[in-house]
């Protein structure tokens, strides 16, 4: 059997107990007590560290890295305390760990069913273990997610990892569950309900109404339930609904058809943690839509958290002075979502009233930076023996932890000062802010598609590094008042992603990142 614990006497035990196995394949209820001690709530436990050991044949892992940037599943074997695994699936999972030149840790997916039909670890199809190098660092995930499941919000859990591969450390990871099948069975109201992802966004993924046919969202929205594959059409009735409702009807049609006070608090949690690589911010992507037949309701569920307390990304985001705790929806983009709930004011007076309660009790900055504290101190030292570069990819002047930590730090404090202002006296909706010398209207348009043009070139595997380097130019130089210096940046961007910098396409949403 692929499952095994070293404990002799166990597997004694085990042998006189164990009559079946259930169709999900877990070991039957006829285990001993010992297999039972342990559940998936303990790999998950929040604050602690787990060691996971894999083994990886020197020639799979070689196949793998060959065919990067397309991400291949390889053969391993997987432990977790006296829990072993043989004949697992393993691959590199996400954009930033499919370019073969990639410098960072890679981050890693385990499938237990690919090669094995029905195999579980503690009831799980899948972990995932995620290289952290984007904004957030180590700590974004964990601390947004604990906040969110402290609101009563269902979403994935998460603590850290540090991963041997072939009984050789390979660094400290986020141990992030899976929000999938199973996750739909074990953990939300209706275990036959739909789900469908909005990954790398496209059309229709910021909830635009593009017509009834539902084949005009299907790239866009993936099915990752089977009743979910049949869906598509009433996920299409969901988005008419948000667009097209009368403005008098809008909160009451809203509410009957969409939990509407969780996607308040997300949307409040995610301003405040600077989490803008949302549908709540500025690219709508990284989240799931679930819809629940019982009470026929729809729910958000947000995903892909390493991405917050960053003050500036790219060198043009400016995700403080442009993401107003008042009024939410970022006029960067077209929010149908966010616009009618900010035009509604009940709405909106429900959102402020949620949004102030979320800042006093998880926001403010020493309770805060406190708990960031101690996320660190839980696993500095394993940091320190971290074999992978100690910076952010998206942060090349880091020189250490120290230095990301006393960056989001600064990032809390500013954040809590800025949005306590702005809930005191919202004003009127904010314009679209001009930065200083009034670049043109198209750049944020010219941005997104220098990042989605990257996003292309690093799944092909090639340097993005140069981009980085210019984007990086570009913040300064607009908040000096040197727009047209940064307009010869932006084309230059955007001809080493391949596009013609003339060429200005229509306002559509937007689809980048991991």
């Amino acid at each position: 059997m692929p499952i095994r614990h070293r404990s002799a006497s166990w597997i004694l035990a085990a042998c006189l107990a164990i009559t079946m196995v259930i169709a999900d394949g877990r070991i039957s209820a006829a285990q001993t007590s010992k297999a039972t001690e342990v559940s998936e709530n303990d790999f998950y436990r929040p604050n602690e560290v787990q060691s996971i050991h894999l083994q990886v044949a020197e020639d799979e892992l070689n196949r793998m890295r060959t065919a990067l940037p397309e991400r291949v599943y390889g053969r391993a074997s997987f432990r977790w305390r006296d829990i072993s695994i043989d004949n697992v699936a393993i691959r590199f999972k996400g954009n930033s760990s499919s370019s073969p030149t990639q410098q960072h840790k890679r981050s890693f997916l385990i499938k237990f069913d690919e090669f094995t039909d029905d195999q579980r670890f503690l009831g799980l199809r899948r972990v995932s273990f995620d290289n952290a190098v984007q904004f957030g660092s180590l700590f974004s995930e964990p601390i947004v997610t604990e906040i969110l499941r402290d609101q009563g919000i269902t979403t994935q859990r998460c603590n850290y990892a540090k991963l041997y591969l072939n009984g050789k450390y390979h660094g400290l990871y986020v141990n992030v569950e899976r929000i999938d099948e199973v996750f739909v069975q074990q953990r939300l109201t209706d275990p036959n309900g739909m789900l469908f992802k909005v990954d790398e966004g496209g059309p229709g993924g910021n909830l635009q109404f593009l017509g009834d046919d539902p084949t005009a969202y299907e790239r866009t929205f993936e099915p990752e339930t089977k009743s979910s594959k049949k869906g598509h059409r009433r996920l299409v009735e969901f988005i008419g609904m948000i667009n097209q409702s009368p403005a008098e009807d809008f909160a009451a049609n809203l509410e009957s058809k969409f939990a509407v006070d969780n996607f308040l608090r997300v949307t409040a949690v995610m301003l405040f943690a600077g989490a803008f690589d949302q549908l709540t911010g500025w690219n709508p992507h990284n989240y799931y839509l679930y819809y629940d037949g019982k009470q026929q309701r729809w729910q958000y569920l947000p995903w892909d958290l390493d991405v917050g307390f960053c003050e500036v990304a790219f060198g043009q985001i400016h995700v403080l002075d442009d993401w107003n705790a008042a009024w939410p929806a970022p006029e960067q983009q077209p929010h149908p979502l966010l616009d009618r709930i900010v035009a509604d004011p009940v709405l909106l007076k429900r959102y402020r009233d949620t949004a102030r309660i979320i800042l006093d009790k998880y926001f403010e900055p020493e309770r805060l930076c406190a708990i960031l504290d101690a996320k660190y101190a839980l696993i500095k030292t394993d940091l320190l023996a971290d074999p992978f570069p100690h910076r952010r990819i998206t942060n090349p002047e880091d020189r250490n932890y120290d230095d990301i930590v006393a960056s989001m730090k600064k990032f809390i404090r500013k954040r809590d000062a800025a949005a306590r202002q702005q809930l005191e006296n919202p004003g009127q909706r904010p314009a679209m802010v001009r930065r200083p010398g009034g670049p043109p209207h198209q750049l944020a348009e010219k941005v997104q598609r220098i990042m989605r043009g990257a996003e292309k070139m690093q799944r092909n595997g090639q340097d993005v590094s140069p981009i980085q380097k210019v984007m990086q130019q570009v913040g300064p130089l607009l908040d000096k008042g040197r727009p047209d210096e940064a307009e010869k940046l932006i084309a230059e961007a955007l001809r080493l992603v391949g596009e013609d910098a003339s060429n200005v396409v229509p306002k559509t949403p937007s689809t980048p990142k991991n």
